[in-house]
């Protein structure tokens, strides 16, 4: 609760694209949805919407998050699992009535006012938010459910250190004009990042969780370690529990289906798993067989190009 004069805390601001232009029917459906949206996405990020203080306007909310939050959590768990629920949301509807958000992430001085949140960090994320650079990318990209909008500080500090699963190459800067000048923001459009267009047609994502599921439900890693052709496997391996464990999942799957819906995940977020991914699968190439051991069988593992 924001029950002092100070405190510093995570602050998340949503507006949906295109309210002012609907009727009463189609304000009620953005309404709605938004809601959904919000309460699947921090449901399934281990969020609690109720310890969030949240100042709802219509077609958006800003909502300061418990202190404890850390910007990376929100941009790799609560964005990502946002995406998922757009998806979703707008599978069935036209193009006209999807429903589609900009989405902005800051961090600072926040307390609560007569009328509304008073701060700086507020006033920023806000300000972000409903520019005219933050509207013309979700604009410009029809294909996008979202747009994420990051203050140059956050940028510098969580996405080029490389404390999140996206990276600096996946955002475009922007110039945003304020009273006392330019300000430099930084926005993501997931589907012009060109990474995300390359997994996307990764067609061999279930070759690599076949073969890796192989190596795991065989020992095959436990026994040999990381030796010559089995290195990418366990640097693979690695990356996939990490990946997991920072999902907030158990870091080993428990299934085959499971192994490659988190390698799919993973893929598309993580260029540097992408690379380790197609590494594991080129080394694979010269590999004949694997003997191993599964439920007390002995089974071969061949590789196939």
């Amino acid at each position: 609760m924001l029950d002092s004069d100070f405190g510093r805390r995570p602050i998340l601001a949503v507006d949906a694209e295109n309210y002012g232009g609907g009727d009463d029917l189609r304000h009620d459906s953005i309404q709605s949805g938004l809601a959904a949206v919000l309460e699947r996405s921090a449901r399934e990020s281990g969020f609690r919407r109720d310890e969030w203080e949240r100042q709802e306007g219509g077609d958006g909310e800003v909502s300061i998050l418990p202190a404890h939050v850390q910007e990376p959590q929100i941009i790799d768990g609560f964005v990502t699992r946002m995406r998922w629920a757009l998806r979703d949301h707008n599978r069935e509807r036209l193009p006209e009535a999807r429903l589609r958000l900009r989405v902005s992430i800051n961090h600072g001085v926040v307390r609560r006012g007569a009328m509304g949140f008073v701060g700086q960090a507020v006033v920023t994320a806000c300000r972000l938010l409903n520019s005219d650079a933050a509207r013309a990318a979700l604009r410009d990209c029809q294909l996008a459910d979202l747009v994420l909008i990051l203050p140059g500080r956050i940028f510098e500090d969580v996405v080029r250190q490389g404390h999140t699963f996206l990276q600096a190459d996946d955002f475009t800067r922007l110039e945003v004009p304020t009273k006392e000048g330019l300000e430099i923001a930084w926005v993501w459009v997931p589907s012009t990042d060109k990474r995300v267009r390359e997994t996307l047609n990764m067609d061999r994502i279930p070759e690599v969780a076949d073969t890796l599921w192989a190596l795991v439900s065989g020992g095959a890693l436990d026994r040999s370690g990381l030796e010559t052709g089995l290195e990418s496997a366990g640097l693979l391996l690695a990356r996939l529990r990490d990946f997991r464990t920072r999902e907030g999942s158990p870091a080993m799957p428990r299934t085959r289906d499971e192994l490659t819906e988190s390698l799919r995940r993973m893929v598309r977020l993580d260029a540097a798993a992408e690379k380790v991914a197609q590494r594991f699968m080129a080394e694979n190439m010269s590999i004949n067989v694997i003997t191993g051991s599964v439920r007390g069988q002995e089974i071969t593992f061949g590789f196939r190009n």
